[in-house]
């Protein structure tokens, strides 16, 4: 029986209320000149119909909604931070650069070392899984928290010619021995290529990034000995649908494998995607206790990320979600 090199204990995840129909998200965004190479249809196509949108709340109380449950938790059950970390692809201005301040107060983990994690663009999340295991090694009682808030400042930040993006925010806590969602195997990889600004070199990327995918998700099977056939689902970053179905087709199975069931009503909600994927998947029945799955995410600008869970929900039953 395999080991689990941690697990997470516990998401949380907020979602703005507004939904907004992405034809208003393309005018907006062309009404302040982005030059769209594609219409409507194309980012319909493609998956999207309506994105998620934040009028009312600042970065850091979306960040606060999605804490809420999850630092509760902590002090109720007197589970102790050994360190925060925060991941936002949202510019802040210079005064939020404390964004923390006042939920570190409200929740006494002033003492608690917290790292803004450099973006590591819709990877991210897999970044912090493959460095999660560094923290436990060094005191392995102590729980990490990521929390995670991403807010559009600026029409553009919605759309771009590949994807639509939306707002979110969301919290994950992981423990060395305690928790719903055991993380066996964690991959992460970058392709530097994409980052020299070589038209042609970005453009081979776009053109051949599936391929990558496909590798990143067979060596993280292979290290535990598995196959595509003994896991449940892959949940996935909500980039598009055709990208999931290209890769699908790479791997010869079937693109109902590939779980990505919020991204119709939300968008790509960058580091939120796998999170709220994954609640969806728990509470419509999608993956249930005992399943193997994979989650996965690749960025536009090169990196790729893919990890080995198994859902064990205490008892059996539904998890903390």
């Amino acid at each position: 029986m395999m080991q689990g090199r941690f697990h997470m204990d516990g998401l949380s995840v907020y979602r703005p209320g507004l939904t907004v129909p992405i034809a208003d998200v393309i005018r907006d965004a062309e009404q302040c000149g982005y030059p769209f190479k594609e219409d409507e249809a194309h980012y319909r196509k493609m998956g999207f119909e309506t994105v998620s949108v934040e009028k009312r709340l600042s970065l850091e109380e979306m960040a606060e909604r999605a804490l809420e449950p999850i630092a509760q938790r902590c002090v109720q059950e007197g589970i102790e931070l050994g360190e925060i970390w925060f991941a936002h692809t949202s510019k802040v201005a210079w005064h939020e650069c404390n964004l923390f301040k006042t939920m570190l107060r409200r929740w006494r983990w002033e003492h608690v070392p917290l790292y803004p994690v450099e973006e590591h663009s819709c990877s991210t999340f897999h970044w912090v899984l493959r460095m999660a295991g560094h923290p436990f090694a060094c005191d392995p009682h102590k729980a990490v928290l990521l929390v995670t808030a991403d807010l559009g400042i600026h029409p553009f930040y919605y759309i771009d010619d590949f994807m639509i993006c939306g707002d979110s925010a969301s919290a994950c806590l992981f423990r060395r021995e305690h928790g719903d969602h055991r993380t066996l195997v964690v991959k992460y990889k970058a392709v530097g290529t994409a980052y020299d600004d070589d038209p042609s070199r970005i453009r081979q990327f776009h053109a051949m990034y599936y391929l990558g995918i496909r590798k990143i998700m067979l060596e993280t099977l292979g290290e535990a000995g598995f196959t595509l056939s003994d896991i449940r689902l892959v949940v996935c970053g909500n980039i598009n649908r055709q990208a999931w179905e290209t890769v699908a087709g790479a791997l010869r199975v079937s693109p109902e494998l590939f779980y990505y069931a919020t991204m119709r009503e939300t968008g790509h909600i960058t580091n939120s995607d796998i999170p709220s994927n994954l609640q969806h998947a728990v509470s419509s029945g999608a993956l249930r206790p005992g399943d193997y799955y994979l989650t996965v995410t690749v960025s536009m600008a090169g990196t790729f990320g893919c990890a080995l869970h198994q859902y064990v929900p205490a008892n059996g039953k539904e998890g903390r979600l």
